[in-house]
């Protein structure tokens, strides 16, 4: 076979690149993380995402300390950098009806818009989902709020620490000494930001095969309510609120908790027959297979505390490397308890290619930022990142040029503060 034929051969082997939203234009009306990351996620598989901000400093959490110094002080700081990639800057004074129209415009030839003011906000500026499908038939516009535009409390305000609170996840999280206790990171807001997502991707699909548009209505609250899917399932239906579980897994299996090591904490899930066979085997306690004290389901819930404090003793005699290779490799699952810098520096991590090195310029501060791709891959494919975080507004010009407003009337507008 000729050099020319391989290199064709190999070409044609080669996956294209995963991007099914290419050609999707959306308007991301979106601050802090939830909605933002919703239209990030779109932004790495294809989409053109145009991000509207307030003139000046733009979006509040531009400058949350955190990273290079400067970088945030020219607005580009990692917590807004987190999910800003692959995003036109556009500023628009929404307050001022110029900058409705000017709204209203670019969302006339969108196919989303995304957008988390709270319930009402939208309308009261014109822009709610009414009048944009008034002028756009075909739009999918997704509505995020912290608790849904319908019910009591359809117009409070909230962040992820609240959402935790008031969902009920915070009273099944900690132990009964410490209490009810919020999960560190602000987990509520990317897995809203998750269902957003999906929830566009399922609309444009729909689109695509009715012609009509859709209005999503999706809540932090509602999103956390998916989190705990198994426990609201287990509570309604039994009633009964379960304890804290502190570090014990989820399953309430009698040995599935964390254990100490020579180096730290060690977590094991152990659940079925099977496993617990293989854990008691390779930890040298055999013989526990024939001990009727641990060898039902029954026997070991009641002797739960014995059995626990004798695997205690024989954790500790290792370090947690030791625990991972001989209880994964029996089939018995377990794993160290890891500071940030222990995983991210584990081969596991790096195999995965989660996160991309990005080059970042924000007037003359520049920098480098490892940023992160879809949590999925498609043929080996998480998205890419083609466009650097960027400055507020360092693409109005351009993007208003396209509903034909020229440098006079861009300056007009710059004057009054619409832009």
């Amino acid at each position: 076979m000729s050099d020319t034929m391989t290199a064709a051969a190999a070409a044609s082997a080669t996956p294209a690149a995963f991007r099914p939203f290419a050609g999707l234009r959306v308007i991301d009306l979106t601050r802090v993380l939830a909605g933002p990351y919703c239209s990030y996620l779109l932004g790495l598989l294809g989409a053109e995402v145009i991000k509207v901000e307030p003139p000046g400093r733009g979006e509040t959490i531009r400058r949350r300390p955190g990273g290079d110094p400067a970088l945030t002080e020219a607005g580009v700081s990692v917590a807004w950098a987190t999910q800003s990639a692959n995003k036109q800057c556009v500023t628009l004074d929404l307050d001022q009806p110029r900058g409705q129209e000017i709204f209203r415009e670019l969302a006339r030839g969108a196919d989303v818009v995304v957008q988390n003011l709270r319930t009402g906000s939208a309308e009261r500026r014109g822009i709610g989902y009414e009048q944009i499908s008034a002028i756009n038939p075909k739009v999918i516009y997704c509505s995020i709020t912290a608790y849904g535009r319908t019910g009591p409390r359809a117009a409070d305000p909230a962040y992820d620490s609240v959402i935790q609170a008031v969902s009920g996840l915070m009273a099944l999280t900690g132990t009964e000494q410490s209490g009810p206790l919020k999960a560190g990171p602000p987990i509520i807001d990317y897995v809203t930001g998750l269902n957003a997502a999906l929830a566009v991707a399922c609309a444009v699909v729909d689109r695509d095969r009715t012609g009509r548009g859709h209005h999503i209505d999706l809540s932090m609250l509602d999103s956390n309510f998916a989190l705990m899917a198994s426990a609201l399932t287990q509570f309604m239906n039994t009633g009964r609120q379960p304890a804290p579980p502190g570090n014990d897994a989820a399953s309430r299996a009698p040995v599935s908790t964390t254990y100490r090591v020579r180096d730290g904490l060690f977590a094991i899930a152990i659940n079925e027959d099977h496993q617990y066979r293989h854990l008691f085997e390779a930890m040298g306690l055999a013989h526990f297979n024939d001990d009727p004290r641990y060898n039902t389901v029954a026997a070991r819930i009641e002797h739960r505390e014995a059995l626990r404090a004798r695997l205690q003793a024989v954790f500790e005699t290792q370090d947690a490397a030791h625990w991972e290779r001989l209880l994964n490799g029996a089939g018995a699952p377990g794993g160290r308890v890891n500071s940030l810098g222990e995983i991210t520096s584990h081969p596991q991590f790096a195999s995965r290619g989660l996160f991309a090195d990005v080059p970042v310029t924000a007037g003359e501060a520049s920098g480098r930022m490892k940023l992160p791709l879809a949590p999925f891959m498609v043929d080996g494919d998480r998205g890419a990142i083609h466009s650097a975080p960027r400055p507020v507004g360092a693409d109005t010009a351009r993007v208003l040029a396209r509903l034909g407003i020229d440098e006079e009337q861009l300056r007009v507008l710059r004057e009054a503060g619409v832009v």
